[in-house]
Order: structure tokens, then C-alpha cells, then sequence
């Protein structure tokens, strides 16, 4: 089995503006539930302890994680694999070294994933446990999606 050589490049946040919009374009077509409204990339804002990353295969970036850094944890925020490069196992290998940060850190790590979200199969083999279900009755779609 190859080996795969999967890099992660701490990059400014400004640099992901258009990855995020993607990423929540694909997040739409997986939750038909809570629908994100999807915003220009200048009205995208960033929080103070926000970090993100390139994934890096091949010299060639393939998708990116987005953290925020908090003072106890780390909480998985935004994480995105185009869709020609998914399993191939680059995202396990990704999240793993974010895992390695939390350790490093002395952290616990969270994240947030809905039921029927494919990834929720990476986070449980990667040891993550389901803390609590969030249930949502949508009455105003219009703070959803417009």
C-alpha cells in the first residue's frame, strides 16, 4: 500500500475565503437539514483564534482544515477535501496531525457533524465520541439559506 506524504501549511486565513465557500456549498448538498447561507467571500469574517491549514498531497493543495485555537480545546471548524482527492485516506492522515497539535497542547479536541454527514465514520475510527445530539426543528428557513 503506498505511503502517502500529506503536508499541513499554516497559511493566513484571508488565503481560504473561497476554499470555505466551497466547503459550505458541499456541506449543503450533505445536510439537507440546516441549510448555510452561502455569503460573497469579502463578507466571510474571521475569529481571533481561527487557524487554518492547506493539505497539502503531492505539492498540490487538495483541501484544508480549519481550527479555533481556545484556551482548554481545540474544535475542529472547518474541514474539506475536494472531492477528486477523497478517500484515498489524505483526510485521516490530515486530521491525525491535527490530533497531534492537541496533544502536543494538552487539549481535548470537539467538532460538531450531523447524522448523515460521511465523515462522521473518519471522526468515530479516529476515537471521537458522541458527547451530546443536537435536534433541530427548522420554523424560519430564512435564517438559513435565502
Amino acid at each position: 500500500m503506498e505511503r502517502l506524504e500529506i503536508k499541513l501549511e499554516k497559511e493566513n486565513n484571508d488565503y481560504f475565503r473561497e476554499w470555505i465557500i466551497e466547503e459550505w456549498k458541499h456541506h449543503n448538498t450533505v445536510d439537507p437539514i440546516y441549510q448555510l447561507r452561502i455569503i460573497k467571500p469579502e463578507e466571510l469574517t474571521f475569529e481571533e483564534n481561527e487557524e487554518y491549514y492547506k493539505i497539502m498531497y503531492n505539492q498540490v493543495m487538495v483541501g484544508f482544515i480549519g481550527i479555533k485555537n481556545n484556551e482548554k480545546d481545540i474544535y475542529l471548524y472547518r474541514f474539506f477535501i475536494d472531492e477528486k482527492y477523497r478517500n484515498k485516506g489524505i483526510g485521516t492522515i490530515a486530521l491525525n496531525k491535527i490530533i497531534d497539535i492537541a496533544k502536543k497542547e494538552n487539549k481535548d479536541m470537539s467538532l460538531d457533524v450531523s447524522g448523515i454527514n460521511v465523515a462522521k465514520d473518519l471522526y468515530e475510527r479516529l476515537g471521537f465520541k458522541t458527547h451530546f445530539i443536537k435536534m433541530v426543528l427548522k420554523i424560519n428557513d430564512d435564517i438559513y439559506e435565502d
